[in-house]
């Protein structure tokens, strides 16, 4: 029997997937934007628009910092669980050892490029959080444990006391290299806590470095370290650009309206994590159900993001005034533009969960190549005549091209455009 939508999203199972994907990102996801939202008003719109663009280099080398292993790790616990410390162990120290690297070579870099003082010091704090990062490895031992409730619960309080930190680095000393040492520090305590629970709730297991371990792992990961390079193009080159081509007001105001645009990413991440266990079994047992839980899918993201993005059109104005005040009102244009990016966007993320059930994930790093080769080139052509809104367009059409008319001029991926066709227009029953 095909399940009605009301079985769908009430299920025991996407119930408890739902629950703590609820806790560790989406109530983390409120809180900090909450705190954005302040940071915002406390700081002048120059200031805003410096720390949004440190943040997109810092996540860029973030990025290319992880090798891969995240990706991989989780399935050499799977195979080897008795020696899963010393996987633990190698994956963190030798992405630590290659954040000393390239925290090095930033400031080498920032020393003969740059000579803005002010930029390399927030650029020398903020990549202090590519030494701690590498802590996020216990994350997925513990969800492999089927304990995420552990991680979400320690993001939580790791968050609250960084941003008592941020607050003060703020509102008391105005300083803003206190408040992006602010966010190592909510890292590095998520990452000190997860240690020491792990060591608690697991004292067998020995956390030791292997060489051997590591050329296993990344033997499989690299691929995944040219894609997330990638992706972090597709992701934050329109804010490097502007920066350079426009000035730092422009990142903020543009900032702002991605920020805004993206708050209904809430829903889109619980349902591809709650649906992804469904269409991977259905798609082994029964082909129709395969393929309706997909449609089910693409149809309820598309048609929230677009209600969404009408609510956010008629009233960006006044939602910019509340939240930010009224120094950023320019941002209204390009937030009334960028926000029908969404209901694209969330494709991709569908898409890759359509790739991997049908064992065509070659196509991801193609379909992520070109979306970040047209982001740049469209950034390139738009933003020198019409600036934000130039940054704006060039990520609604990007989207539009890169999760939606890929998909249909690759013959074999052509299956998955026809189901999400269908279920845009409401061609199944759900």
């Amino acid at each position: 029997m095909i399940p009605t939508l009301k079985n769908l999203l009430f299920g025991s199972r996407l119930k408890r997937n739902i629950s703590w994907i609820f806790v560790g990102n989406v109530l983390h996801a409120i809180f900090a934007f909450l705190l954005t939202v302040y940071a915002a008003r406390i700081l002048s719109v120059d200031e805003n628009g410096l720390i949004n663009y440190i943040s997109a280099i810092i996540t860029f080398f973030t990025t290319l910092a992880t090798l891969g292993l995240p990706s991989v790790v989780t399935r050499f616990f799977a195979q080897d669980e008795q020696h899963a410390g010393t996987y633990i162990a190698t994956a963190f120290w030798s992405r630590f050892y290659v954040g000393i690297f390239i925290v090095i070579a930033i400031q080498v870099g920032l020393w003969w490029l740059h000579p803005d003082n002010t930029l390399r010091i927030l650029l020398a704090g903020q990549s202090l959080v590519l030494l701690v990062a590498p802590t996020d490895i216990f994350i997925y031992w513990y969800r492999y444990k089927n304990k995420p409730n552990i991680p979400a619960v320690y993001r939580i309080v790791s968050f609250f006391l960084a941003a008592v930190w941020k607050i003060v680095a703020l509102a008391v000393f105005h300083s803003l290299l206190g408040y992006v040492l602010g966010i190592v520090l909510e890292t590095a305590l998520l990452g000190l806590f997860l240690f020491i629970f792990l060591k608690k709730l697991y004292p067998e297991k020995q956390l030791t470095y292997s060489h051997t371990a590591f050329w296993k792992m990344f033997a499989l990961s690299y691929p995944f370290i040219l894609s997330g390079i990638l992706i972090t193009i597709y992701g934050q080159a329109d804010k490097v650009m502007l920066k350079n081509m426009v000035d730092t007001q422009a990142v903020a105001f543009y900032s702002i309206s991605l920020t805004i645009a993206g708050l209904i990413s809430i829903l889109p991440n619980i349902l591809i994590e709650a649906f992804r266990p469904d269409i991977m079994e259905y798609k082994i047992n029964n082909e129709t159900l395969y393929q309706r839980r997909l449609g089910q899918l693409y149809a309820i993201i598309f048609w929230s993001c677009m209600v969404y993005g009408v609510l956010i059109m008629i009233f960006s104005k006044p939602i910019i005034g509340l939240l930010y005040g009224p120094k950023y009102l320019p941002a209204v244009p390009s937030l009334s533009l960028v926000v029908w990016y969404t209901s694209f966007s969330y494709f991709g993320a569908i898409n890759n969960v359509y790739m991997v059930a049908e064992e065509k994930t070659k196509w991801v790093i193609i379909s992520t190549f070109v979306g970040a080769s047209c982001n740049v080139l469209l950034n390139w052509l738009f933003i020198p005549t019409w600036k934000i809104c130039g940054a704006a367009m060039a990520t609604l059409l990007t989207q539009i091209m890169t999760n939606f008319v890929m998909m249909f001029l690759i013959k074999d991926l052509r299956k998955g455009f026809k189901i999400m066709y269908r279920a845009i227009v409401f061609k199944f029953s759900i």
